[in-house]
């Protein structure tokens, strides 16, 4: 009777353990499953972001070759105080509406935000980018 008691004794133990570490196993098998899906989200987030960024670049580079005149923000910062009209409308191309006074102003599309103004001797004096 002894026996049977150290018996079951050592069996309720090594159930108790097994069970134990089974439940630990199980556990951390949920938790690797968890993380392996959220490296999965991540890793597309990352994907669709490089795709979104591949794209803007695309659109930015098509916008800096194909882009002319005064649609090209980079035509703008080509311009130097002094030159001649000849070469702004060069860089710049048409304006939309040119009113003479005083001071001679070019205004491009997007009127009233982008202009360029000449002294009396057609000689750039100042602007503003749309």
């Amino acid at each position: 009777m002894k026996y049977l008691k150290i018996i079951i004794s050592f069996l309720f133990l090594f159930f108790t353990v097994g069970f134990v570490f089974s439940s630990q196993c199980i556990a951390q098998d949920e938790e690797i499953t968890k993380l392996r899906q959220k490296i999965t989200e991540l890793e597309n987030r990352i994907k669709d972001m490089e795709a979104i960024l591949t794209k803007y670049q695309e659109q930015e580079k098509y916008q800096d070759e194909s882009s002319n005149g005064s649609q090209n923000r980079k035509n703008w910062r080509k311009l130097e105080i002094g030159m001649s009209s000849e070469e702004v409308r060069s860089i710049l191309g048409e304006p939309i509406k040119t009113i003479d006074g005083v001071k001679k102003l070019w205004y491009y599309p997007d009127i009233y935000r982008g202009y360029v103004s000449f002294d009396n001797k057609g000689r750039l004096t100042g602007w503003h980018e749309p």
